[in-house]
């Protein structure tokens, strides 16, 4: 089914176009009240520093600025959102052929030579079955299925899978060593277990990586990004091998990301990190949410088939998300005190008593 969007609906051009919550179809009183009752601030992850005005939270309808916090324009690494664009290469890929999602991986890539432990290699073990839609996971759900249990290298060397508010202690199905670097392969025949984890992105990154045979980030420039305004020069995709050099990426979680393990590099190529590390400011970031809204379509143009869009959010309290309902996008870097998680979510940050009806006006841009 086609989306229908509505003629109140627009798209920002260089800049988004602010309007008041009440050319906005919001209830201004109730609106107020509703932003009363947060406590916006500066997230705090791993010792990270947002103090001063280093955050930034954007809420956006119909493709119009309503709201902002903090500082919009702020960059910086966005944990796991990146996971969100990990979907879109994929389903670029498919759409150009290059990949069937439920095929094994290993028809693409096996690692054989570059994988640095045998026990990795995508013809090995567990791997055998590993298809491109088991290691990205369910769309409506933060879990993936491709039997990697790691998130945090500190952590699974202390006997956590990595992410505590998800699970504690490595699971029963896993075969752990204290070594994260080792660790790193499927543990369980994918499918039949559902974790999340980074591990299993990194692995994705390099697949893609060989599957394009091009850097990503120009990929998503040429296919995404550019499409939807943001320029090349505006955002930055880390890449594996740098992020692994970095100890104290997070301050306080030293060794974070040990597991990331080579080829850092195919064919010339950088591999990015599949698993996150998007540097980039909210403002952006509400793009790609309101992008989400209209269901991958911008100014008339079908970018992306929706199925392989969805919103994600990053434990250091960055996230991005849209829904189509009443058209409301929301883009936020390092920014605590929302109780929504931008990451499969489909409703709105506000809540319905808000709204009483569409967008009204038509400003000029600022």
């Amino acid at each position: 089914m086609v989306l229908e969007i509505p003629d109140w609906v627009t798209f920002p051009e260089e800049g988004w176009a602010r309007i008041t919550p009440a050319d906005a179809g919001l209830d201004p009183e109730r609106f107020e009240a509703f932003l009363a009752g947060l406590d916006i601030r500066g997230g705090e992850f791993g010792g990270e520093d947002h103090s001063g005005n280093q955050w930034g939270a954007v809420l956006t309808r119909g493709g119009y600025l309503v709201h902002e916090w903090g500082d919009k324009d702020y960059r910086h690494h966005t944990a796991s959102v990146g996971k969100a664009f990990s979907w879109a290469l994929i389903g670029f890929a498919v759409e150009d052929g290059l990949l069937d999602p439920d095929e094994p991986i290993n028809k693409s890539w096996t690692g054989e030579g570059q994988l640095s432990h045998r026990h990795k290699y995508l013809d090995q073990g567990h791997h055998k079955n590993l298809t491109w839609r088991h290691i990205i996971g369910a769309r409506e759900k933060s879990e993936h299925y491709g039997g990697f249990a790691i998130e945090l290298g500190l952590r699974w060397m202390n006997r956590e899978s990595g992410v505590r508010e998800v699970s504690s202690g490595v699971p029963d199905w896993a075969q752990w060593t204290g070594d994260p670097f080792y660790d790193l392969y499927a543990h369980a025949e994918p499918g039949t277990v559902g974790l999340y984890s980074s591990a299993g992105f990194w692995r994705l990154s390099q697949a893609l990586t060989v599957v394009w045979d091009r850097d990503l980030k120009d990929v998503l420039d040429e296919r995404l990004f550019s499409k939807i305004g943001i320029p090349a020069d505006r955002w930055d995709w880390l890449t594996g091998g740098y992020v692994k050099d970095q100890k104290y990426f997070y301050p306080t979680i030293p060794d974070s990301y040990t597991y990331l393990d080579p080829p850092y590099e195919v064919n010339g190529h950088p591999v990015r990190s599949g698993p996150g590390w998007v540097v980039i400011s909210a403002s952006d970031l509400a793009r790609f949410g309101h992008l989400n809204a209209t269901q991958g379509m911008w100014k008339g143009e079908q970018i992306i088939d929706p199925a392989w869009l969805r919103g994600h959010s990053g434990g250091n309290a960055s996230g991005s998300s849209g829904e189509s309902k009443y058209f409301t996008a929301m883009g936020v870097v390092t920014t605590e005190g929302f109780d929504h998680p931008h990451a499969t979510v489909t409703t709105s940050l506000l809540p319905e008593h808000v709204f009483i009806g569409p967008v009204t006006h038509e400003p000029k841009q600022k």
